[in-house]
């Protein structure tokens, strides 16, 4: 390998470490209940990414992580044979480019509600909807990362809505809209 394509993989990886570790580690710390363990799974999520052909990569990069990290992340779990999910404020420790504690903490008391009506559901559920709307994957992607048809996907996601929305509407003593 040339210096000109080292030092464009380099950057390549350097690009899709600053994109994806703070999703990765929030990801893999939800499957494996401890944020310690999750870092060594992101960790070795990116080791294998170095390992790999850029081509083999390119266009799909989300969608390979995301796969590489939950296998591993599933791994380390049944080693461990621990089911305790990691709390959220485990989760809000991990970094990421979100806004500012400041901004977060108005939203906190919101987020409160929805994680823990999120946390009732079952778990396949729980890792679609989190796939979908907190990594922003698509059904395919999905998918693909926990081998499920898209179909599948489409119908847990739609399912896991209903339950929360079910769940808010009765802890907040709402109507349904008719």
């Amino acid at each position: 390998m040339s210096a000109d394509s080292q030092r464009d993989k380099a950057g390549w990886i350097h690009a899709i470490l600053e994109r994806f570790e703070g999703p990765l580690l929030r990801y893999a710390a939800r499957i494996t209940g401890d944020l310690e363990r999750a870092r060594d799974v992101v960790q070795e999520t990116f080791v294998r990414l170095c390992a790999q052909e850029r081509a083999d990569v390119d266009g799909h990069e989300a969608e390979w992580l995301f796969t590489v990290c939950r296998h591993r992340a599933l791994d380390v779990q049944r080693k461990e044979r621990r089911m305790t999910p990691a709390d959220d404020e485990t989760i809000h420790d991990c970094p990421s480019g979100d806004p500012s504690p400041a901004a977060l903490a108005e939203r906190d008391d919101d987020h409160s509600h929805v994680l823990r009506a999120l946390g009732s559901l079952p778990a396949n559920q729980q890792e679609v909807i989190r796939l979908k709307f907190q990594n922003g994957l698509s059904y395919r992607e999905i998918s693909r990362i926990t081998n499920l048809t898209e179909t599948n996907v489409g119908f847990l996601i739609h399912t896991g809505l209903k339950g929360l929305r079910y769940r808010l509407r009765a802890e907040f003593d709402l109507k349904p809209k008719l």
